[in-house]
């Protein structure tokens, strides 16, 4: 009886860096497809090439994906409202 050797072969994707911003990018496209309450959370992953855990390990639930960055958002927002000329404030 001859044994045989079988081999394995697996595919081996290289790390990537930057899961969260992948993340939020997946998810705005899929909310923008799709709509909101169409899309789910292992969608989101599944479209950025990551598990739903590793979703878990970012957000929190969907709603975050596409909230975060907010105090981000507004400190800008109010920086350049700060920095513009006081004529072009208000109207």
């Amino acid at each position: 009886m001859a044994l045989g050797v079988i081999t394995i072969i697996r595919a081996v994707t290289r790390w990537e860096p930057n899961a969260s911003g992948r993340l939020q990018e997946a998810a705005l496209e899929l909310f923008a497809e799709r709509g909101f309450e169409q899309t789910t959370v292992e969608d989101i992953a599944t479209r950025a090439g990551l598990t739903k855990r590793t979703f878990f390990r970012h957000f929190a639930d969907k709603r975050e994906v596409l909230f975060s960055g907010g105090a981000e958002f507004q400190r800008r927002f109010v920086e350049g409202l700060a920095g513009a000329p006081a004529a072009r404030r208000w109207p």
